[in-house]
């Protein structure tokens, strides 16, 4: 697990991609959703791998965002991007770490070719027409690989969402997100 991990660097260049269309896949109970999500102000795209410690650490801190932003038009969705992880195997991830978020299985990496994410976990934050409006970390709780801060003391993900609810530009569209690397697809 750790040898997946890495610190990634220059994210700028992604947010600079055209919108791309619409992607629409099956959740864990079948509903398909398209992304970005119709009818919201945003649509935050959570990057998770069911083996990636830090991703895992992050699973209250997704919770508390998702219950916090829903009622502001922000649609919230977990995608897991293990291309051998079975439904089932995501279901029993989910129900381990109490999530109530929608999950995908980005089985084809759609989700991440669209985005750029390279790294779990990963934030991704899509406009209506697909733009990326925000794309990296969710906070500072890492300062390096298995190096948490003692305090986290900037929120990059809920500021974002603030500026984007509040019709402001995002302060940092891009910042460094730390975690397992996104596995290739075999």
């Amino acid at each position: 697990m750790l040898t997946r991990m890495l610190l990634l660097i220059g994210l700028g260049a992604a947010l600079c991609r055209p919108a791309a269309a619409a992607v629409s896949l099956p959740d864990l109970r079948g509903v398909v959703r398209a992304v970005p999500a119709p009818q919201a102000r945003a649509t935050v795209l959570f990057f998770i791998a069911h083996d990636c410690p830090i991703a895992n650490g992050y699973a209250p801190e997704i919770q508390r965002i998702a219950a916090r932003y829903a009622p502001r038009g922000v649609a919230c969705l977990l995608v897991y991007v293990e291309p051998d992880l079975t439904a089932a195997g995501a279901r029993k991830h989910c129900a381990a770490y109490g999530y109530r978020v929608p999950a995908l299985r980005d089985l084809r990496h759609a989700l991440v070719r669209m985005t750029g994410a390279t790294v779990t976990p990963e934030a991704v934050v899509l406009a209506p027409d697909g733009h990326a409006l925000y794309r990296g970390r969710i906070d500072d709780k890492y300062v390096s690989l298995g190096q948490p801060r003692y305090r986290v003391s900037r929120h990059d993900l809920r500021d974002a969402l603030d500026a984007i609810v509040q019709h402001r530009p995002v302060p940092h569209p891009a910042t460094t997100a730390l975690g397992c690397f996104i596995p290739p697809l075999g």
